[in-house]
């Protein structure tokens, strides 16, 4: 698990509400609080879409929408002259990249075994925090799926010049 202090929060959050860089995750849930308080649960409402609206929307039933979905309801949420007192963003790893990481890192993980990988982004007191989590279905001692998954998450805010610093 890693947990992460941002320390340009200005430009990871235009990363996130501006462009589409987080577009692909799975959002679980949002929670924004500022003048009100908004809580998006990114699960697909069973029985609102017909099958094929599903597979047109590249949805599966009990999952997650995408966060291109939501963005600019979000964006909309934060938007203005005050910052919100406070936010999350809890965002699910696709399973296909779920796939990726473990074909890139040579992984004796069955995908299916995975409940998820998870990764926060959360704003409390003035401060910009990502954090992750590995969540197996089976018990096991090897961290090595968590170990990849952070080192994905680092290399994910990189790649968009993100700076961060380990939080204590």
């Amino acid at each position: 698990m890693l947990a992460l202090r941002v320390l340009d929060v200005k430009k990871c959050m235009n990363y996130l509400l501006a462009t589409e860089a987080f577009d692909v995750w799975e959002v679980a849930e949002v929670k924004i609080r500022s003048k009100l308080s908004y809580v998006i649960d990114g699960h697909v409402t069973p029985d609102f879409l017909t099958a094929e609206e599903m597979e047109s929307e590249g949805l599966t039933p009990g999952g997650c929408v995408p966060f291109s979905g939501v963005r600019h309801l979000c964006y909309e949420m934060i938007k203005g002259k005050r910052t919100p007192q406070s936010f999350r963003f809890s965002f699910l790893c696709p399973r296909e990249q779920m796939a990726q990481i473990i074909a890139q890192e040579q992984l004796q993980i069955n995908p299916e075994d995975i409940a998820n990988l998870t990764m926060n982004i959360s704003y409390v007191q003035g401060e910009l925090l990502v954090t992750t989590s590995c969540s197996e279905r089976t018990f096991s001692l090897d961290k090595s799926l968590a170990n990849a998954w952070d080192s994905w998450v680092l290399a994910f805010l990189r790649k968009m010049e993100i700076a961060v610093e380990k939080s204590a």
